[in-house]
């Protein structure tokens, strides 16, 4: 099966800044890849790079096995972008938000039909057709705006931070799209701050950082490889120095933090008297989960 993405050795410098230092990525059909990082981290560069809108400095971009440098106006009509930024006209009911975007992205009249008959299944948006963009929630206005990128003959779909500011059962029905496109064989690139949401769609990760990919792996090889429980003391004003135990911020966290023992440790921390000179004011245990192995990734050296 040929590759949705391929990317060989790609670098990117704005002025003396190097923003993506060799980039190699290999993303499969049908994929849903979460891309995730600090901001900063590259991440939008990337992006823009895989859509086009950002020439690399050096490297090779392959989008279903074609260059996207030789071949971008080819190209750009299987490619789908959901922006951060929510882009709609409000004045126009969602049927004709739908319709026209189709139109404006290359569909003739007898494509739309069918597609928007699909884009508002997959979205859950068929009660919503005939209001006007305006009078709808902003989860609503945040699905529309996801919908919109399907208008099109995209393979491969862009969505950037799609539930930002969703409610529930928006977030919901955008995480089960997704799902549903992904089936479909239409390749997803998925950024996000709510890491949960990864979990959700099962997604592969690729994890950015100082414009580097740091690691790449099902969540369930992220969990296992990076995610440690952990253990935070606060205090009122001042941090003791307690022996095992190192300041990160505003907290204690034991210098071998990889230990699930917490008990014992917390027991020997209490029994400490540079402990009881200070106002120990909260007690944190964090379980071994996604966002554990997100701050592990992201204090490593890269």
């Amino acid at each position: 099966m040929t590759l949705a993405i391929k990317l060989t050795n790609v670098h990117k410098r704005f002025n003396q800044h190097l923003v993506l230092k060799g980039i190699n990525l290999e993303i499969k059909q049908g994929e849903i890849i979460g891309l995730l990082g600090a901001n900063g981290a590259g991440k939008s560069t990337l992006i823009k790079i895989m859509t086009g809108l950002l020439k690399i400095d050096a490297g090779e971009v392959q989008i279903l096995g074609h260059s996207l440098t030789r071949d971008k106006r080819q190209l750009r009509g299987c490619l789908g972008i959901a922006p951060q930024e929510i882009g709609i006209y409000p004045q126009l009911t969602v049927k004709q938000n739908l319709q026209n975007f189709g139109a404006l992205n290359g569909l003739s009249m007898a494509q739309i039909k069918p597609k928007y008959s699909q884009v508002i299944t997959i979205f859950d948006l068929k009660k919503l057709e005939n209001q006007r963009a305006v009078n709808l929630s902003g989860g609503q206005k945040r699905r529309l705006h996801s919908a919109i990128a399907l208008m099109s003959h995209a393979r491969i779909i862009f969505l950037d931070e799609p539930t930002v500011g969703a409610d529930v059962d928006s977030r919901n029905q955008i995480i089960q799209a997704v799902k549903s496109l992904s089936k479909q064989g239409i390749t997803i690139i998925y950024t996000t701050h709510y890491l949960q949401e990864m979990a959700a769609l099962n997604a592969k990760i690729v994890f950015l950082n100082h414009g580097t990919i740091q690691t790449t792996g099902s969540l369930q090889k992220i969990l296992q490889q990076y995610a440690h429980p952990s253990l935070e003391l606060y205090f009122h004003k001042q941090l003791p120095n307690l022996k095992g135990w190192k300041k990160v911020n505003d907290h204690l966290q034991p210098i071998n933090n990889t230990s699930a023992n917490y008990i014992d440790l917390l027991q020997q921390a209490l029994a400490n008297p540079e402990v009881h000179k200070q106002q120990l004011t909260n007690i944190k245990i964090l379980k071994a989960d996604l966002e554990s192995a997100y701050h592990t990734l992201l204090n490593l050296n890269v």
